[in-house]
């Protein structure tokens, strides 16, 4: 293997999965969740995670830890944190809490106390506790969490509803294709015990639906004490090891495509435009975030957190063809990571390549080691890439925007950001039209005319939907609860407001 950067990181990008839960229901084909709880095991296990976190970004090891970072002190402007606030609920917010709030910045004992000007004494409850600001971001205000979500290409991608669109590989029904069926005939005999034994009751045992039944029986043999004297006297662990493996396959050949413009890379196309985005902000002067946290996060020396479910680390497995890596080898690249694992996309000054910065991966299944084990990417012998490299290796896959998401999913009508960017796109097509109709008919000072007075109307049309959008604001303003902001340099729109909690 090649010789690796020997400087500390300057910044990390970190994804973690939530801890244990309770069990919820996935709809097999638009993939919408019901609502389900953190419970005391889960809480535990991001403590551990913020632990190790902590010990590696803000510990004593100066070869690891970031220099920027208050080590011991939240600083409001070293840490931006972000969770998902989609179809589990809280689970993924209430794990963020539990990794900032309960280890990487516990109590602070030297701030607890203040004496106020009458000579009162006033102690901090729980002992100095600190307050770390996380956002929560909904499916239907950002697309990067959950691009699946309101995506009807996705959903024909699960079911036979395609109707018109180009690529005609989201036309095929996933759960009947060859590679399903030929599965479902492989476990037939798993899937008759699940079914006649009585281990799931009478819910739905198919290989559409094995997600749910695999969750099911993950989550009560964990807290279920019944079920698992159920489950003993029919294949015990046996059973349990061909369920998740077959839940595996489920969710892998879901949650991941062969090319860069597959729908199935969609958890890691939308999370990689955040990812890159904060890698390249670690290089700049300007940056003052230290610690970004998204369950989604970023920081100057930073550290971006992104806590999300286990899709984004299948479709980023695949992206970046980590299943190629021999020293050392990820075990399971194409399966489900287990609650509070954790993957960290480190960047490193100093390096070799034309950018003079290297991104790192680092990755921990569950609670199963005390460490990050670092992997090579797109098949190379090395831990570390250049920035420049690894952005290149990823363009063709990332979505940077709602209006490309729009265009793949096929939403024109029916999610009302999309809604509002065709309508934009009419007004522009309305005015390329008539200065073509103007151009050729008229002379040039006539064209001209015209061309100017299109140009007023279409302009004062397209200012008018602005403004009833509530991009722009004549007069005195009134406070919107739907304000939209740009994107990026692009100009497309990304969702409302964040709400912070």
């Amino acid at each position: 293997m090649s010789t690796s950067n020997s400087n500390a990181p300057i910044g990390a990008v970190i994804i973690a999965r939530h801890g244990d839960r309770s069990g919820f229901y996935q709809n097999p084909t638009s993939y919408a969740a019901s609502e389900t709880v953190l419970t005391a095991l889960g809480e535990q296990q991001n403590f551990r995670l913020g632990q190790l976190m902590a010990s590696i970004y803000a510990g004593s090891d100066e070869s690891r830890a970031i220099a920027a970072l208050s080590k011991t002190a939240f600083v409001d402007n070293q840490v931006n944190s972000t969770a998902d606030a989609g179809g589990e609920g809280a689970v993924i917010y209430d794990s963020a809490l539990a990794f900032w709030q309960v280890r990487f910045y516990p109590p602070r004992l030297d701030a607890a106390n203040t004496t106020l000007a009458n000579g009162t004494a006033v102690q901090s409850p729980l002992n100095g506790y600190q307050y770390v600001k996380v956002l929560t971001q909904l499916p239907e205000d950002d697309i990067d969490f959950e691009p699946w979500t309101n995506c009807q290409a996705w959903t024909n991608r699960t079911t036979d509803a395609h109707r018109g669109f180009a690529d005609l590989s989201v036309a095929i029904q996933l759960y009947a294709s060859p590679a399903y069926t030929a599965r479902a005939e492989q476990d037939a005999d798993l899937l008759e015990l699940i079914r006649t034994s009585g281990l799931v009751g009478n819910r739905t045992v198919s290989i559409a639906n094995f997600y749910n039944v695999w969750d099911y029986m993950n989550v009560n043999s964990i807290h279920n004490e019944t079920f698992l004297e159920l489950l003993e006297q029919h294949g015990g662990a046996e059973t349990l090891a061909r369920a998740r493996d077959l839940a595996n396959f489920h969710e892998y050949n879901l949650f991941t495509g062969s090319g860069s413009g597959d729908i199935g890379n969609f958890a890691g196309r939308t999370v990689f435009s955040r990812i890159i985005e904060s890698l390249q902000a670690f290089t700049q002067d300007d940056n003052d975030v230290h610690l970004t946290h998204y369950h989604f996060s970023c920081v100057s020396a930073t550290v971006k957190w992104f806590f999300d479910e286990y899709k984004p680390f299948l479709s980023i497995f695949n992206m970046t063809n980590i299943a190629a890596s021999t020293n050392p080898t990820l075990q399971y690249p194409q399966g489900m990571v287990d609650y509070a694992s954790v993957g960290v996309f480190e960047l490193r000054d100093g390096g070799s390549g034309s950018s003079g910065y290297d991104v790192r991966f680092g990755f921990r299944n569950g609670t199963e080691t005390d460490d990050l084990t670092y992997y090579p990417l797109f098949g190379t012998d090395s831990v570390d890439m250049d920035l420049s490299t690894f952005v290149g290796n990823l363009d063709p896959y990332v979505i940077p925007n709602n209006t490309l998401w729009c265009d793949l999913c096929g939403n024109n009508g029916s999610v009302a950001t999309c809604s509002e960017i065709y309508l934009a796109q009419e007004y522009e097509d309305l005015a390329a039209k008539y200065k073509d109709i103007a151009d050729g008919h008229f002379t040039s000072v006539g064209s001209g005319f015209i061309g100017a007075c299109v140009t007023i109307v279409v302009g004062l049309a397209v200012l008018g939907l602005m403004r009833a959008l509530g991009w722009v604001h004549f007069g005195k303003r009134r406070p919107r609860a739907d304000d939209h902001y740009p994107l990026n340099d692009q100009q497309s729109v990304k969702g409302s407001v964040q709400t912070q909690m």
